[in-house]
C-alpha cells in the first residue's frame, strides 16, 4: 500500500467514525471535537485524485504525456 493509499484509508476510517459516533463526544466534564466532516471529504477527493494518478502512472498512462508527431 502506497502512502496515498494509507492516507486515503485513514481518512475514510475518519469519515466512518464522525458518521457512526457523531462530531463531538462527551465523557464526564470533558468533551472531544472530530474533525468536521466537510474537511474531511475535501481531504478524501484529493487523496483519492493522489492515488488515481499513482496507479495511472503504475500502468504507464500517466497524465502529462506529450508525444510529438513528424510532419
Amino acid at each position: 500500500m502506497t502512502d496515498a493509499q494509507q492516507r486515503l484509508a485513514e481518512v475514510r476510517a475518519a469519515i466512518t467514525g464522525v458518521l457512526k459516533k457523531g462530531q463531538r463526544l462527551r465523557r464526564g466534564d470533558r468533551e472531544l471535537y472530530r474533525a468536521e466532516l466537510n474537511s474531511l471529504r475535501l481531504l478524501e477527493q484529493q487523496y483519492a485524485k493522489e492515488v488515481a494518478l499513482e496507479l495511472a502512472q503504475q500502468q504507464g498512462r500517466g497524465r502529462n504525456r506529450i508525444s510529438y508527431m513528424a510532419i
